[in-house]
């Protein structure tokens, strides 16, 4: 049976390679987009059982993307993560958890281990 596929879009990339390594020990397929412009292909690639989220990104909002992903895929989950408390709020019931930065390994994991196929 094929691995489930998330998507990590985050700039940071001690981050995001904290975020690949948590999604890998849940035994899932990843993929990462370090600037916002990668995504298309990424969402081409396959459907993603979960998309880690950065709000603010050099190529492209989060909170764009984050509407691309729920046009397309609206099974997805999408957990946002972000530094900026106001922007959280403005994708409150958009997206299936925001998380406020720093983010909780055991937290992240938790989701991950709970949303596999």
């Amino acid at each position: 049976m094929p691995k489930p596929y998330a998507i990590i879009v985050e700039d940071d990339p001690k981050l995001s390679a904290i975020f690949q390594a948590t999604l890998e020990k849940a035994d899932f397929e990843t993929a990462i987009d370090a600037n916002g412009d990668k995504y298309p292909a990424l969402l081409d690639k396959a459907e993603p059982t979960l998309v880690i989220l950065d709000i603010h990104l050099p190529f492209a909002s989060g909170v764009d993307i984050l509407e691309v992903i729920r046009k397309r895929y609206p099974n997805t989950v999408v957990v946002v993560v972000t530094a900026d408390f106001i922007k959280a709020k403005t994708v409150t019931g958009k997206a299936d958890h925001v998380l406020i930065k720093p983010v909780s390994v055991a937290r992240l994991l938790k989701i991950a281990e709970s949303v596999k196929n």
